[in-house]
């Protein structure tokens, strides 16, 4: 049996890591870079360039605009310079003082400049893309899991004059630097096998659009002083938009696409995890793992999509059965819908995997349509604590909405497959 290169050895399994890191680095950076005050300001455009969702959105749009460019015109050697220059702009706060309003946009560029680096080699390769769009979605899902292993600094873009309130960088720098040697190693020795037309521009359209579309949205409808009608309509029109440029994808692309939206829907409630049952933790990685294991045999993204229902439901439940579902449901869905849905093309990965963060109708305003959080400025969402972990749930309205909008993404992809194959 012929031994395999060096060469040959890291395009089968370096592609893989170098996914998940990137995938998790680049989340993480995105969701570690939330100003604590966002919802104070009310400053015409500061208001809304301080928030997740315009966070969301540039590291969308720039992961789209990357992703593009690399499989266009780019070869190894140029998907490394991404990941440096991107760990570089990350980075950028522990070497020079640089203020929390400015460091939202600065490390969602960043962010989604070394995501795009990560995802180049993973064209074609399932499980590498499937590293990649689990990075994203678990560390944006999970988020509140890493309070368990570091203090946050806290970020505030109200300061007294002249006091600009430097922060540190979101991902520390020996991280970054661990993590910039394997994205830009194996970028560097990758092969694309991309033609250089072969972009869909259906698919860059999306990825801007859709960005575009939500943060106009939020500034309109769905900011944290919105109310409930206003929110619904956000959501209505959010998600209609979304489903309308899927549906010109093809089937897989499209599946993945609507299968993000879905991921983005069950953030309605988030979680986190008390450090004397650090257990839950990896229960959440085993689930996920089997999920994975599942879906990878045996592809089943409607019941990966209708367990992600469920999970969202359970917000009407008691805080028990809504633990439960977050612990051990969740993950299980997550891996089995996105193993269910791969392989598609590059920038169909990229763009699905970050509409969790890119759509925060769901995991921002909602938590603000309660009337003593409109008054006070900050979430005051019921914190339930059940055993290993705690469920944060904004009122009922949200998680039908949430639930429905998943049941919205189901139908689309059952009635597109119907479609192409009668179309075949």
């Amino acid at each position: 049996m012929q031994q395999r290169s060096p060469v040959q050895i890291a395009q089968l399994y370096g592609s893989v890591a170098s996914a998940l890191v990137g995938g998790v680095v680049a989340a993480y950076a995105v969701a570690e870079s939330r100003v604590d005050d966002f919802s104070f300001s009310d400053d015409g455009l500061t208001s809304v360039v301080i928030t997740p969702q315009w966070a969301g959105a540039t590291a969308a749009v720039v992961a789209t605009v990357g992703v593009a460019l690399l499989h266009r015109w780019g070869r190894g050697g140029l998907a490394s310079v991404f990941a440096a220059v991107g760990a570089l702009v990350i980075a950028l706060p522990a070497f020079v003082p640089v203020s929390a309003s400015i460091s939202v946009t600065l490390n969602a560029m960043g962010a989604s400049t070394f995501l795009a680096a990560a995802a180049y080699p993973t064209k074609s390769h399932r499980a590498a893309q499937i590293a990649l769009a689990l990075g994203v979605t678990a560390t944006t899902l999970y988020f509140g899991a890493a309070d368990l292993w570091r203090d946050r600094v806290a970020r505030w873009s109200l300061t007294l004059p002249g006091d600009t309130y430097p922060v540190p960088s979101t991902v520390p720098v020996w991280i970054l630097l661990a993590a910039t040697l394997l994205v830009a190693g194996v970028a560097l020795v990758a092969r694309s096998g991309q033609e250089t037309d072969d972009v869909d521009t259906r698919l860059v359209t999306l990825g801007v659009v859709l960005p575009l579309a939500f943060t106009a949205l939020y500034a309109w409808l769905g900011s944290t002083s919105t109310s409930p009608g206003s929110w619904v309509t956000a959501v209505v029109i959010a998600v209609a938009v979304t489903v309308a440029l899927a549906w010109r994808l093809p089937q897989h692309d499209a599946r993945f696409i609507l299968a993000g939206l879905a991921i983005g829907a069950v953030s309605i409630s988030s979680i986190s995890f008390s450090s004397d049952w650090t257990w839950a933790v990896p229960a959440v990685g085993a689930a996920l793992a089997l999920g994975v294991a599942v879906g990878w045999k045996r592809p089943m993204p409607q019941l990966g999509l209708g367990l992600l229902a469920v999970t969202a439901l359970s917000g009407l439940l008691d805080a028990a059965l809504t633990t439960v579902a977050y612990v051990f449901v969740l993950p299980l869905a997550l891996g089995l819908a996105v193993a269910s849905c791969m392989p598609v093309a590059v920038g169909a990965v990229a763009s699905g995997s970050v509409l969790p963060f890119t759509l925060t109708l769901f995991s921002v305003s909602a938590t603000f349509l309660d009337p003593v959080s409109q008054e006070f400025g900050w979430s005051t969402a019921p914190l339930e604590e059940h055993g290993p972990a705690a469920v944060t749930t904004p009122i009922p309205l949200t998680v039908l909405a949430a639930t429905a909008t998943i049941v919205v993404a189901m139908s689309t992809i059952h009635l597109k497959r119907v479609r192409t194959a009668v179309v075949t």
